[in-house]
């Protein structure tokens, strides 16, 4: 069975850490759908806008592998605040399937209670806000069905690591052979 993931974008996201996470999800032929919280295209922090496959509301009730959380600010409070995205993520969560979060991302699923007790990282201008969640200065961290990442900066190692869990190393390493991204 192929895995499925989704991407949220709420207006204000950081757009490389959106973009990167698509493109390397793609690149390994694992289905990625881009799912905005408002109509029509949602614009970035710096007004990049992308047109989204589906509205949040097209995906409520489908099953995902993976979501995968950009950060960004306002990004991440917009997400924060949708009640949708809230019950979407507490169904990912009490299913036990997986989640990805990038830069302020993994400290708004702290906040929510989410991340609870599990070792995250986030951008180190949000370290403080992060109060129920062991923190790692590392730029990629995975425990049990979490994975974070740090910044824009940390995007592509961010992206090859969920395609290594997804598919596999072997799969994440060919995709890294057109990328070239330096990883461990």
């Amino acid at each position: 069975m192929s895995k499925r993931t989704l991407l949220l974008l709420a207006p204000g996201y950081e757009e490389l850490e959106a973009v990167a996470v698509v493109d390397m999800i793609r690149r390994a032929g694992i289905e990625m759908i881009i799912a905005g919280t408002v109509p029509g295209p949602v614009p970035s922090d710096r007004n990049v806008k992308i047109v989204p496959d589906a509205s949040l509301d097209e995906v409520m009730d489908q099953t995902f592998d993976l979501i995968v959380l950009p950060g960004g600010i306002p990004g991440t409070e917009n997400l924060a605040k949708d009640e949708r995205v809230i019950k979407l993520l507490r169904d990912q969560l009490d299913s036990g399937r997986y989640f990805g979060a990038i830069c302020a991302a993994p400290a708004i699923l702290d906040r929510l209670g989410i991340t609870s007790g599990k070792t995250i990282t986030c951008h180190p201008a949000c370290q403080a806000s992060v109060k129920n969640s062991p923190l790692s200065q590392e730029r990629v961290v995975q425990d049990g069905q979490f994975i974070t990442s740090q910044c824009a900066g940390s995007a592509l190692e961010f992206g090859l690591k969920l395609v290594e869990f997804l598919v596999g190393r072997e799969k994440m390493l060919e995709v890294n052979k057109g990328v070239r991204a330096i990883i461990e």
